[in-house]
């Protein structure tokens, strides 16, 4: 998961320095390893701090945390100091968007969970404590039995 978010942020380097947004990341030593396609979850990597960056346009001091945690699975916590979401119960359906016209298609979050669904997974969002959003991806640990028993 480390490699898929190393690989995410730096997908989104350009954007995220020209709006200069503080990024921390609080990572596990150890790898977290997960059962999926590294390529469908930097896509989904991606539109998260996306969105993030998009939400903290109007505020003064821009902040994303990334938070790695594991455990009975593994969680990718996107956290910024935006302004929240408005309509949580529409978030994730097709075509609804906060944007403006021409900013974006409303499609990122529906597939995005669509992935995560398809990756034995789940994508939840809630406004944080003080402001800002919380996207959390939870996806299953790849355990060394679950290989063996695949080969």
């Amino acid at each position: 998961m480390a490699e898929a978010l190393a690989s995410a942020l730096s997908m989104m380097e350009p954007q995220l320095k020209s709006r200069q947004v503080r990024i921390s990341r609080i990572l596990p030593e150890t790898p977290v390893l997960v059962l999926g396609d590294r390529v469908r979850i930097e896509q989904v990597l991606v539109n998260l701090l996306r969105n993030a960056l998009d939400a903290t346009k109007s505020v003064r001091n821009p902040e994303i945390e990334v938070l790695l945690a594991s455990g009975e699975t593994a969680t990718l916590t996107v956290r910024d100091n935006g302004h929240g979401i408005e309509d949580l119960d529409a978030l994730f359906e097709p075509f609804y968007t906060t944007k403006q016209p021409g900013d974006g298609t409303g499609l990122g979050l529906a597939i995005s969970s669509g992935i995560v669904h398809d990756l034995g997974g789940r994508l939840t969002a809630r406004n944080a404590e003080g402001g800002g959003a919380v996207f959390e991806m939870q996806l299953p640990i790849h355990k060394e039995k679950d290989q063996q028993a695949a080969e």
